[in-house]
């Protein structure tokens, strides 16, 4: 018998379990040898299998490098994990999916390259049998004209609540995509694209993204593809239509349906099992991806699932990472079934939906979903010129769902280094929308999104909402100053005009550090009547008159809010002041991040009566609010302005240490 492989394990809970259980079995056979298990958040004491260590480093100084290192570790750290096994000298079965960026994928094929090590993606469906037999045509399709992956799951509250990364577009600044496309159906993608003769990223041209979330997450829980060829004709057409929000409370099997000129077959891969045009069922089995590793090591036997392969996949990845974020689907679309960690969303007819997007090769908003929407976000100006890029970007609110009341707003807005300070429609209040004025409540509608609040019940939803009309934006420059006008109707759900608005943003660079940016609105009636704004504070919540300019910032840590005479939420709560100083370690964006200082300030007599507006514990915000308690009146002939001056610099400042830039002298 042939020496056993030696393995260490790193990533002991999750589906490093079933990997534990597979080398227990492995070992019994004595085909490999388990020297080493890896994990920081296991207490030492069971497993009993092998040593356990906290580190990769601790496990390799103790016991040697292994010939097989496999990772079953959150996805931010595969990049890490491997390429630290692959220098030490090892081979390693990686879980799927390999990397959350593409930039990763080339990083380690070149580091595959130096070492003369090798890294298998553990796409565990890709070591079916039924693929060679796909291949040979052994069903008696014919030619393969399209490849079409279909999965409806069902993920519970205490999936998403199971690890700090799980749903997540990043963490701390740290790209993770974990959406169904890229993690729970993932193989449904990968396989999709096996068949379909795409491996390398050189093979795809185009991803065309459709994403979409009825779960409270940053990510994607429903999604459809369309996987374009670099080469046309060179492949079948490749489409996915996926989803975790479905009416099952159990999960049904995904497939990938193949057709040919000469029939249809249908494998489902969870099983192995392909039905054939005929409607004959036929088991194929498929060998275990470790086991091959180890053959590949001992024999030279081809890798199944190199990590060249993945290329294509990840072309998928990149594509729904760079892509916005998916959109909110209407609540009035989705059923919550369960409660606690037992609740899931049911998207509305979405079983059917994802047959309509396959048979068309296409997307939920091809088919014609009621809850899809092509509808995306498009910047209208650019303001000033930071070492990243522009300092603010206009967008239109385009992509804003109609729950959320749609409205032009400035996003993203940088500090001269680059650091992203603002965020757009974030999981927990998806009608966030970067920084920009709207109120509560306008005569009984809706200009703010979400939810209603009502005196004695709380909030409800309400078809209520209502949005901001762009009718013109005009942009100028003057003594090296930036500016954008825009003219906005507010209108009602009913389609009255409510509201005329003139809104403008004014870009100031003041060094290479700090700048400066003015808001200020006119706002007065769209007809003759008295218009009425108010708010939850105004309808009865306590310390709750949000409304007016709203700033949502991303993810933050090391949080200091602070005016001249009071520290912390608590304190700083609907107090007026002549400023208020926002110091924060801004994470919400990959590449993007680092500590900055923002100072609020008001612009003009009538806003420095209006109450500051904060948030640090449910969310990170700041705004000033114009009707905190009670309900303001807009009279025709008697505009309401606001304004407000904001200094935004790099770095951690004392908020006396900005005042001096408040100034136009």
């Amino acid at each position: 018998m042939s020496t056993p492989a030696t393995v260490v394990l790193v990533g002991v809970r999750g589906f490093g379990a079933v990997h534990l259980a597979d080398l227990r079995r492995l070992g019994a056979s004595g085909r490999v040898r388990l020297l080493a298990l890896v994990d920081p958040l296991v207490p030492p004491g069971p497993p009993d299998d092998a040593p356990l260590f906290p580190t990769l480093g601790d496990a390799f100084r103790a016991v040697g490098v292994p010939d097989v290192v496999v990772a079953a570790v959150p996805i931010p750290v595969h990049a890490s994990v491997a390429s630290e096994a692959l220098r030490a000298g090892a081979d390693v079965l990686l879980e799927k999916p390999p990397f959350a960026r593409i930039s990763d994928l080339e990083s380690l094929l070149d580091l595959e390259q130096a070492t003369g090590g090798v890294v298998q993606v553990g796409f565990q469906s890709l070591g079916s049998h039924a693929l060679d037999d796909l291949d040979a045509d052994r069903f008696g399709i014919g030619t393969v004209r399209h490849v079409r992956a279909m999965g409806a799951w069902v993920r519970r509250s205490a999936y998403w609540e199971r690890s700090p990364w799980a749903g997540r577009r990043s963490l701390d600044g740290v790209d993770v995509v974990d959406g169904v496309a890229t993690n729970p159906l993932a193989h449904a993608v990968a396989t999709a694209l096996r068949i379909a003769g795409f491996r390398g990223a050189e093979d795809v041209a185009r991803v065309d993204v459709d994403a979409y979330r009825a779960n409270r997450i940053d990510a994607d829980d429903t999604t459809a593809l369309r996987i374009l060829a670099a080469r046309p004709g060179a492949h079948p057409t490749v489409s996915a239509a996926l989803t975790l929000a479905a009416s099952g409370e159990a999960d049904a099997s995904p497939v990938v349906e193949v057709v040919g000129d000469l029939g249809t077959v249908t494998f489902r891969y969870t099983e192995d099992e392909v039905v054939g045009p005929d409607g004959v069922v036929t088991g194929t089995g498929r060998t275990n991806l470790l086991e091959n590793l180890v053959a590949h090591r001992t024999t030279g036997e081809p890798l199944l699932v190199p990590l060249r392969s993945t290329g294509a996949f990840m072309r998928v990845v990149e594509a729904i990472r760079t892509a916005p974020e998916p959109a909110r689907i209407e609540p009035r679309f989705v059923e919550v079934v369960g409660t606690g960690g037992d609740a899931h969303p049911v998207v509305q007819d979405v079983e059917r939906w994802i047959r309509a997007a396959a048979d068309r090769d296409g997307t939920f908003t091809d088919a014609g979903a009621p809850w899809a929407s092509a509808s995306r976000d498009a910047p209208i100006a650019r303001l000033g010129t930071g070492r990243s890029g522009p300092l603010v970007t206009v967008q239109d609110g385009a992509g804003t769902s109609p729950s959320s009341s749609p409205r032009p707003f400035l996003h993203p807005v940088r500090t001269m280094a680059g650091v992203q300070l603002t965020a757009r429609r974030p999981a927990d209040h998806d009608w966030h929308l970067g920084v920009g004025f709207t109120v509560p409540k306008v005569d009984g509608t809706n200009f703010w999104g979400g939810g209603t609040y009502v005196r004695g019940r709380g909030y409800v939803d309400a078809d209520d909402h209502g949005h901001q009309r762009l009718d013109d934006l005009r942009t100028t420059a003057d003594r090296g100053a930036e500016a954008v006008t825009m003219r906005l109707t507010w209108v009602g759900r009913d389609g009255a005009e409510m509201l005329r608005e003139v809104r403008t943003a004014t870009v100031r660079p003041l060094d290479d550090t700090v700048w400066r940016l003015d808001l200020r609105t006119v706002l007065e009636p769209a007809g003759s009547r008295v218009v009425t704004l108010g708010s939850p504070g105004s309808n009865g919540r306590p310390r709750a008159g949000y409304g007016g300019w709203f700033w949502r910032f991303p993810e933050v840590a090391d949080v200091e809010v602070r005016t001249e005479d009071a520290v912390g939420e608590d304190a700083v709560l609907g107090t007026t002041a002549p400023w208020i100083s926002w110091t924060a370690d801004f994470r919400g964006a990959p590449g993007a991040t680092g500590d900055a200082t923002i100072l609020l300030a008001p612009g003009d007599d009538r806003t420095a009566a209006d109450p500051w507006f904060v948030r640090t514990a449910d969310y990170p915000g700041i705004g000033s609010a114009l009707a905190w308690e009670r309900p303001v009146r807009v009279e025709p002939g008697a505009p309401l302005v606001r304004s407000l001056r904001a200094v935004i610099a790099d770095g951690r400042h004392p908020g006396p240490a900005l005042r001096a830039h408040l100034s136009d002298g």
